[in-house]
């Protein structure tokens, strides 16, 4: 599954020192994981989860790029039909 965080350039983003594009790692090896809807990972091993999520999209316009969106939603706790969980 190809999943990437993409966060419009903007002052805020580079205020808070964030990356433009971070490419996720769904897993299910992972003590966060749980029931195996499995979690995302940044590369540095910090999960995504849908609170984190939803911040980003509502004050910096991020979005999540994926192949599987019902997939990152269950990993997110969050409804399946999300505002910015985009097929790709």
């Amino acid at each position: 599954m190809k999943t990437t965080l993409i966060i419009p350039d903007s002052k805020a983003r580079q205020t808070l020192g964030t990356r433009r594009r971070s490419r996720l790692t769904w897993t299910t090896d992972h003590p966060a994981s749980s029931y195996g809807l499995g979690v995302l990972l940044y590369s540095t091993g910090d999960v995504l989860d849908g609170f984190n999520f939803r911040g980003f999209r509502d004050t910096l316009g991020a979005r999540i790029e994926t192949t599987d969106p019902d997939k990152v939603c269950r990993s997110l706790g969050i409804p399946t039909g999300e505002p910015g969980i985009v097929k790709v």
